[in-house]
């Protein structure tokens, strides 16, 4: 499976960036499990975990299954699982919109399950908050990275070992809690930069191949190869919004007003109902920028918008969620 690197090799590898996690987790009580690599591997590493209060989001999607085996398997004995009311998620949206300015439907689904998470914590006392933040960037989790080649891929890894998105990291700010991402902690990303290729990513198999191999050797072989499921597939947030937004019937006049407002016109059910909500909410969308996003005219941060969730491709061509 690991063509070129035996698993020995990865594992010393995996070890190491666990010692370096030990240091940090040790600071923190509670932790966000999801049952997937980067949460578990952090709580795996944790000095007192069996001592620890994690919290994961079931919205209907299938992490609290995996949350729950670790959770069983460790001996932790707080384990929170929230299951936000429709009107628990709405709220949590409505946040979204109003702090972070965006109605990408991916973006927006995940922040609020972040935005939930991190009001428990609030309401919770924890000193601080573990989570996996970082994991995908540092050890090349994304699942689009298979397709690249490898001088893609490369490039890609060096940018984000310098500067990633910390969307957990963030929404604490905002809400005033503390956030430790010891993933992208800067001794962890050191390391990174000497890892063979196919001790983080091999084809067919998937990224953080030697977080992987670690979660394995300590008898958690489940969530080991468990594929890659975004927060909000696996929380459950995105169908959820689906749902709240297919029993909003926008007249022609609500939607030509969310078009003006903006200044285009959203692409799909889910932005239009974002946008309409927006709008409602009396949330001033960000402004238009010369040299922004061919969809919306916002700000483009690298190649992509987080106002509109689109993407340009290198050949000029626009990408965004449609829904299906």
């Amino acid at each position: 499976m690991l063509e070129g690197v035996g698993r020995q090799e990865c594992l010393s590898y995996a070890n190491i960036i666990a010692s370096y996690v030990a240091g940090i987790v040790g600071r923190c009580s509670c932790a966000i499990l999801s049952g997937g690599i980067d949460t578990t591997f952090i709580v795996l590493t944790h000095p007192r975990r069996s001592q620890l209060r994690v919290v994961t989001v079931d919205l209907g999607g299938d992490d609290v299954e995996y949350a729950s085996l670790v959770a069983s398997k460790l001996g932790i004995k707080s384990h929170t699982i929230l299951r936000p009311t429709e009107e628990e998620l709405l709220e949590a949206i409505d946040w979204v919109l109003g702090n972070l300015k965006t109605i990408d439907p991916i973006e927006v689904s995940a922040d609020a399950v972040h935005y939930l998470t991190l009001k428990w914590a609030l309401e919770s006392g924890c000193d601080c908050l573990l989570s996996g933040d970082g994991g995908d960037e540092v050890f090349l989790g994304y699942t689009f990275l298979e397709g690249k080649s490898f001088e893609e891929i490369m490039a890609w890894h060096r940018s984000m070992l310098v500067g990633a998105w910390l969307p957990t990291v963030h929404v604490g700010a905002l809400v005033g809690v503390r956030v430790l991402a010891p993933l992208y902690s800067q001794p962890v990303r050191d390391i990174a930069k000497s890892i063979p290729l196919n001790c983080m990513l091999v084809k067919g198999v998937g990224g953080k191949i030697l977080l992987r191999l670690y979660i394995e050797s300590q008898g958690l072989r489940e969530v080991a190869w468990r594929r890659k499921t975004p927060v909000n597939t696996g929380s459950g947030s995105l169908e959820a919004l689906k749902r709240i937004a297919s029993r909003v019937q926008l007249e022609e006049e609500a939607l030509e007003n969310v078009s003006r407002i903006m200044g285009f016109n959203p692409p799909t059910p889910l932005h239009r109902f974002l946008a309409y909500r927006m709008v409602e909410l009396g949330v001033e969308p960000p402004g238009v920028v010369e040299g922004g996003c061919p969809l919306c005219g916002r700000a483009l941060h690298g190649s992509s918008c987080r106002f509109c969730g689109s993407y340009v491709t290198p050949q000029g061509y626009i990408l965004h969620y449609s829904g299906d």
